[in-house]
């Protein structure tokens, strides 16, 4: 069963019984907590092999200079030493940043998930027209209840995951210079971190340029968790609170 509408646009009170929202509750979680899981358990671990891949580029390429020198090609060892070491260390970079692209891409993708939850939970389950999704999605979301649900720190949560969403997908605008002075240790690299720390240090925000690559922008896996563990949360008080609103 669906929501009534009443004249000024809002909804009265949902009449879904316990066990489906329940239902749903479980199914957007489960999603949630799948994609997090498929980054974590079977895509990251895939990276471990970069230091053994390192030791082989490595060895090829010094194999491939001592062939060199054999056919008559005098090489300085030093110089063959150099260009294996600048192979390898070309391959370690990129995969590095490949690593962290992943990572940026599913903090995105989260977003957009929970995006599509939303708005499949309302024309499909609620029978309501489409929220608008943008900065104010949460307020409308709101509005379809008598008093608001969400507390000022999951608000803020969700709109730092927009805000990411928005930076990893577009690069350097509005929504990055809005994230730099909401989580600003999203812009920095692990062996920048201290400096956020340290009161004498001024930071500032570098220009973002290519963080579906894995650079400018670094969301780590500590964000990805807090992330899921956010809209987890979302759901579960969204959806109690339409069992409150349905029993009243």
């Amino acid at each position: 069963m669906s929501f009534s509408r009443l004249d000024d646009g809002k909804y009265m009170s949902a009449m879904l019984p316990h066990w489906e929202l329940e239902h749903y509750r479980q199914l957007y979680r489960d999603q949630i907590d799948r994609l997090v899981d498929t980054l974590t358990v079977r895509l990251l671990p895939t990276f471990d092999s970069v230091h053994a891949e390192v030791e082989a580029i490595q060895r090829e390429a010094y194999r491939a200079n001592n062939e060199r020198a054999n056919d008559g090609n005098w090489l300085d060892p030093q110089t063959a030493h150099d260009a294996a070491f600048e192979a390898s260390s070309v391959h370690f970079d990129i995969v590095l940043d490949l690593r962290q692209g992943l990572q940026n891409m599913f903090a995105l993708t989260l977003y957009h998930l929970f995006e599509q939850q939303v708005r499949a939970f309302h024309v499909r389950v609620l029978h309501h027209k489409p929220l608008k999704f943008g900065p104010d999605v949460m307020k409308a979301w709101d509005k379809t209840l008598p008093d608001p649900v969400l507390t000022t720190e999951q608000l803020s949560g969700l709109d730092e995951l927009r805000l990411v969403a928005n930076a990893v997908k577009h690069g350097d605008g509005a929504s990055a210079q809005e994230l730099y002075t909401a989580a600003p240790h999203l812009f920095l690299a692990d062996y920048e971190q201290d400096a956020l720390d340290d009161p004498t240090v001024i930071v500032h925000k570098p220009d973002i340029g290519t963080p579906l690559f894995g650079q400018d922008l670094f969301v780590r896996l500590d964000d990805i968790h807090r992330y899921r563990q956010l809209l987890n949360g979302v759901w579960s008080a969204y959806l109690e609170a339409l069992h409150g609103a349905g029993r009243s």
